[in-house]
This record gives structure tokens, C-alpha cells and sequence, in this order.
């Protein structure tokens, strides 16, 4: 995990330019603003406090940076039910009464009511903001520098795009065998793009980043192809992942549907099949039982049971000596089978991973790396020339139907962040070592 994974030379230029290149035109109060609008290490953000609402406990407002709600560019940006308003200088100035989406109006903004908003929750016409607004103890000095950033925060470009490049990093970990596989299968789709005229007309790249360091600091978004996207990212960040994260996000989005769905197409499968409502844990296998075999560790004690169920991550990591000792009746969810993969997504990844130059065994790590990355270009293509994360959020919930990865076809929306929320139960022959070619596709919340 500690050794560094080397970039692409495009991407290791635009990194190390980065940041001389955001702040160049940016007057010192400007920059202290902008630190202290991102919660920048070593801003005021660190040391100022917090109240929420009616709570008469000060918490730390380092955890609530402006962006967190506002967005990168002072936009605003709507999550479950809270409606930050847009506050670049512009919207808060405009010369006339505005009239919020509560009902409430106000009048221009000053400096002075900028810095009673800030710290007492109350607009330039004295109403009360919205509970969710946290009320800041800055300084005169720390809020002059942040109204003055405002001034300019729409000339903040989201990172890792610039008028030639466009970076994407991959979440890729240095200790997984799989990653030098996945990375020469990005880099050979980057390069296949790129000869087409690249996104919108930008070079494209895929920039390794450690699990560990993952964060969108200098990356336009991530892709996430061997597993779950990483935790604590900002709200901002566009990012795609193989199974969905743990905890939902404005900005994740899944390629299939998680562990905890696939168990549950099992049963709802032991249900159809053969009327079995309880489905037992197969570390306690009886004889007759059907259980769901959770982790390889309990494989010897499943070979009492008469059925078998498990989720491919499982059975993948059984060793062939542990599946040799399954009951005929086993069976295994597959959440991307092949035969619901459309025929020119095949042909696609396959002359793709032709020109990467893998071998056979990392086939099904390189199709999740090729899937991600694929969907992430589809979503970029469609924003268009003058690219944002917002826009790339927004692209990737108008997705119906996508048949360019190795996945079912993939829909989203505003309320539906995983692209296929099913899986399809095929049977394991323990003496052939051999999965069934097709079986039956059950999607739970569609029944």
C-alpha cells in the first residue's frame, strides 16, 4: 500500500501545475477565502466553531465547509430535502428584492449582512435562514476574505480539467494483483479515445490513486473498479464504483447491485423455486437444509445441506478443494452475467483488451476497470465541451439503457444510483467444476 504507483506523464505535468495554475490570478484575501470556503488545512476553519439551528452546542466547523453545501462553484446543491442557496457574489448582490425558495425575500447583500448571515443566520433583510445553516464565530478580517472570494468563485475550475486534459484517477490498490492488469486496460481505452479526438476535444487519462489517498483534490472524478467507492470523499466528486458504497451519495454511482441484494435474490430465488421461506446460515448445515454459504470458511460444514446458495465474491474466493466438497444443488449469483452483456460492449472490450496486452487471468478484473471507466466517458460525452462535476452528476442520472459496459444494461436516476439492481442464479456442478452457461435473473425490488 505504501509504495507509489507512478501516473501517466500527462497526468504527473498537470498535477505538479495544478496548483500555481488555480490561484495565479487570485489576490491574498481572495486565497485565504478560498481556504477558508473549502476548509482547506491551515484555514481559519480549523480553530472557528459551529451552532446548528436551535442547539446550544458549539461543534467544530472544520466538518462543515462551505462547499460541502454550496459547491465548488457557489452553486448550491440540493440533497435530501436541504436547498443551499447559490452565494457567489453575483446571485447575493443582484440589484433587486430575491425571493428564496421558502417564500422569504430579501434585498441585496453587503458586506455587513454577509457577516450577520454568517454568524447569526439571518439574511440581508433580517429573516432567519434555514435551520441547516451553520452559524460561524469568524472574524471581520476571515469573513471580508471570504465575501471577497466569492467575488470570484465562479472562475474555480473543478480539478483535473484544463482546456487540453481531462484527469480521472482510479482507485486502484497497489498490494491487489489485478491493478497493473486494470491500469494497462485504462490506459489502452484512454488511448483508443484519444486517437477519436479525446472527451469533448480534451485528452483523456486515468491516474492511479491508492485506496487510502483517494480523495478528488486533483482528480476530475474516480472510478472505483475493485469494489466499493472509498469513504469520505467530497459531496462534489463524481465517482463510479463496481458495487455501491456503503453509505449513499449525491455523487456515487454503482455499476451493479450489492452483496446484500444479490443474498437477497438468493432467497427470493429458494422462494420461486422450490417454496424454502427460511434459508439457514450454512456454518450450521443439517442435513436437508438450504442454506446461504456466506464466506469459503464454512464450505466443509455446507456439504451436509441439500442446496447451496452464495454470491460470486464467495465462491470466486473458495479454493477448488473447498467447491469440490458442495452438494450438487449449489448455486451462485452473478450480478454481470455474460449473456446479458449486449454483443457490441463485448466486441468493444474485447479488441480494447487486445491492444492492452493481458493475459487470461485478470479478464473479469479488466471488464469491471473497462465498465467503470467506459461509463464515466459516457457521462463526460454527454455533459459536452464546458465540463463540470455538477453536469457529470447530472449526465449520469439521465443514463437509460447503457449498453457499453461489460454489465446488463445500465439505468440511473436522481433516486436510483445503481445501474442494474439485479442478478442472475446459476447452478455449480461440483464433480464438472463448472458453472451452468445461463440460469434465472431475479431483481427483488422488481417483484
Amino acid at each position: 500500500m505504501a509504495r507509489t504507483i507512478r501516473a501517466s506523464a500527462l497526468a504527473a505535468a498537470f498535477l505538479a501545475l495544478l496548483a500555481p495554475a488555480a490561484c495565479a490570478e487570485r489576490s491574498a484575501s481572495e486565497e485565504r477565502g478560498r481556504a477558508i470556503y473549502f476548509g482547506e488545512k491551515g484555514s481559519p476553519l480549523d480553530t472557528a466553531e459551529v451552532q446548528i439551528g436551535d442547539l446550544t452546542t458549539k461543534l467544530p466547523a472544520r466538518t462543515f465547509p462551505c462547499a460541502s453545501c454550496h459547491g465548488r462553484t457557489g452553486a448550491g446543491q440540493s440533497e435530501r430535502g436541504v436547498n443551499p442557496s447559490q452565494i457567489t457574489r453575483d446571485a447575493l448582490t443582484r440589484p433587486y428584492s430575491v425571493k428564496a425558495s421558502s417564500g422569504r425575500t430579501r434585498p441585496p447583500y453587503t458586506a455587513a449582512s454577509f457577516r450577520n448571515a454568517v454568524r447569526n443566520g439571518k439574511d440581508s433583510g433580517g429573516n432567519a435562514l434555514a435551520d441547516a445553516m451553520p452559524r460561524f464565530n469568524f472574524t471581520d478580517k476571515q469573513l471580508a476574505d471570504l465575501w471577497a472570494f466569492l467575488d470570484v468563485i465562479d472562475d474555480v475550475a473543478d480539478p483535473g480539467v484544463t482546456e487540453d486534459a481531462l484527469i480521472v484517477g482510479a482507485v486502484l490498490d497497489p498490494a491487489n494483483p489485478a491493478t497493473a492488469a486494470q491500469q494497462k486496460m485504462l490506459n489502452a481505452l484512454a488511448a483508443d479515445i484519444n486517437r477519436l479526438g479525446g472527451v469533448n476535444g480534451r485528452a483523456l487519462s486515468f491516474a492511479q490513486v491508492a485506496p487510502k489517498a483517494a480523495s478528488g483534490d486533483a482528480v476530475f472524478g474516480l472510478i472505483a473498479p475493485q469494489g466499493p467507492a472509498p469513504a469520505g470523499l467530497a459531496p462534489d466528486v463524481p465517482v463510479i464504483s463496481v458495487l455501491p458504497p456503503s453509505l449513499p451519495s449525491a455523487a456515487a454511482f454503482a455499476l451493479v447491485t450489492s452483496e446484500a441484494d444479490q443474498v437477497a435474490a438468493l432467497k427470493l430465488f429458494a422462494v420461486e423455486t422450490w417454496g424454502v421461506v427460511s434459508v439457514k446460515d450454512a456454518c450450521g448445515a443439517k442435513k436437508g437444509d438450504t442454506v446461504i454459504l456466506a464466506s469459503a470458511a464454512c464450505a466443509s460444514a455446507a456439504k451436509a445441506a441439500q442446496r447451496v446458495l452464495m454470491t460470486q465474491s464467495v465462491f470466486t474466493s473458495m479454493p477448488p478443494a473447498n467447491r469440490a466438497l458442495l452438494p450438487p444443488d449449489s448455486y451462485v449469483s452473478i450480478a454481470a452475467p455474460l449473456s446479458r452483456v449486449a454483443p457490441n460492449a463485448q466486441a468493444a472490450f474485447a479488441k480494447t483488451r487486445s491492444r492492452a496486452g493481458n493475459g487470461k487471468s485478470a479478464i473479469l478484473a479488466e471488464a469491471d476497470a473497462y465498465s467503470a471507466a467506459a461509463l464515466m466517458v459516457e457521462a463526460l460525452m454527454r455533459t459536452g465541451r464546458d465540463v463540470s462535476r455538477a453536469g457529470v452528476i447530472e449526465s449520469l442520472e439521465g443514463v437509460r439503457n447503457f449498453e457499453g459496459a461489460m454489465t446488463p444494461p445500465l439505468s440511473f436516476g436522481p433516486n436510483r444510483h445503481v445501474g442494474s439492481r439485479g442478478a442472475e442464479i446459476v447452478r455449480y456442478d461440483a464433480k464438472t467444476a463448472s458453472l451452468a452457461s445461463g440460469g434465472t435473473w431475479i431483481e427483488p425490488g422488481a417483484r
